[in-house]
């Protein structure tokens, strides 16, 4: 597998960029075009910065480092994010119902019972065993109180 420099590589792309065709490229270069869209593609996305050197990529810079903030990093913790929002909100709903009643251990199942249904209804993206867990009850004692509901 040949292997080509970065400078060799950023005047490729610029090439295409200025007008060029990708196959007649290909062949005058003897590089398979598969690779020049690639080479292209980094460039479109993040610039020229984006086609790095020769060789292993240090820890810093591979994509899957947990320690990075690359795209995935910060979308799944944007993710993780969302879901203690709901979490939060959820018991908060939660225990508003909780505090109108007697506060008595029936009224605090009661309270997570309605406010799951009503998250339920809003499909908001939490699922019943996820809330019963969170609140310390059973999820069977939940469908028993929509089966007695109905």
């Amino acid at each position: 597998m040949r292997v080509y420099s970065r400078e060799f590589r950023i005047q490729v792309v610029r090439r295409i960029l200025n007008g060029e065709k990708v196959p007649a490229l290909s062949e005058e270069l003897k590089i398979h075009r598969k690779l020049l869209y690639e080479w292209l593609r980094r460039v479109n996305e993040g610039g020229e910065s984006n086609l790095r050197e020769r060789g292993r990529p240090r820890k810093s810079e591979a994509v899957g480092d947990p320690g990075g903030s690359g795209p995935k990093q910060v979308v799944e913790l944007e993710r993780t994010i969302a879901h203690q929002r709901l979490l939060i909100e959820f018991l908060g709903i939660a225990l508003r119902r909780f505090e109108k009643r007697t506060r008595k251990r029936r009224d605090w199942r009661e309270s997570v019972f309605e406010t799951i249904e009503e998250m339920m209804a809003q499909r908001n993206g939490l699922n019943v065993e996820e809330m019963c867990k969170l609140t310390g009850i059973a999820r069977s004692g939940y469908y028993r109180y929509v089966r007695t509901r109905a």
